[in-house]
């Protein structure tokens, strides 16, 4: 089945990263989750922070990939972050993953959360936290799995973790800057490899109006 793609630097309206070459084209089916997802967390919090990670396997091939890994991972991510109520508000977190392979044998996959910032608003709160539950995952003690996608060319305000918060003047600017940042996800480059049986992408489930 032909998934369509978009070469425009523009979805729906909003910023998306640019295609410098054909293997830069974006998933339209992910950048739709990823929108769905992102204004279902801003109509609900007046602040959401946006926070990627990315997770590996251990590059010596001692643990061997499987689709249950980042099943129970974003289960149990999910389920850690629902439990926390912080300051009387909970951090309500969604979520939206993609399974890619490069220049390996072993997949990895990169992050992506919206959680609640009137809640947590560190973003090493939720790296720990995904570092901790990496580990669970795959039975290993090794460090350095989970990956922080951390930029220091990018001003603070506007690097990983970004929030975005509706009653500032800024809101638009950084929602924009999240959604561009953020479909990343959506490029075909490094889903070709993937075993046609293999899920590209998971996401939390909304409910149902």
């Amino acid at each position: 089945m032909i998934k369509e793609v978009t070469f425009e630097d523009i979805f729906d309206g909003l910023q998306i990263l640019p295609s410098r070459d054909e293997t830069e084209v974006k998933f339209i089916d992910i950048l739709n989750k990823q929108k769905e997802l992102m204004e279902f967390a801003l109509a609900n919090h007046s602040k959401v922070m946006q926070v990627r990670f990315d997770l590996h396997y251990p590059s010596d091939g001692s643990i061997l990939s499987s689709p249950e890994h980042i099943s129970d991972f974003s289960y149990n991510l999910s389920r850690r972050l629902k439990r926390m109520v912080i300051a009387t508000h909970r951090v309500a977190p969604l979520y939206l993953w993609v399974r890619e392979i490069h220049d390996s044998s072993f997949p990895h996959y990169h992050f992506l959360l919206w959680i609640n910032a009137n809640a947590i608003k560190n973003r090493f709160t939720v790296f720990d936290i995904a570092n901790k539950l990496w580990k669970n995952t795959l039975k290993t003690n090794e460090e350095g799995l989970v990956h922080y996608c951390l930029n220091k060319r990018r001003e603070p305000e506007y690097d990983n973790g970004i929030v975005i918060d509706k009653n500032k003047e800024d809101f638009s600017t950084k929602r924009d800057v999240a959604f561009r940042s953020g479909s990343y996800l959506a490029k075909t480059f490094s889903k070709d490899g993937l075993d046609r049986h293999a899920w590209r992408y998971g996401y939390s489930r909304l409910p149902r109006c």
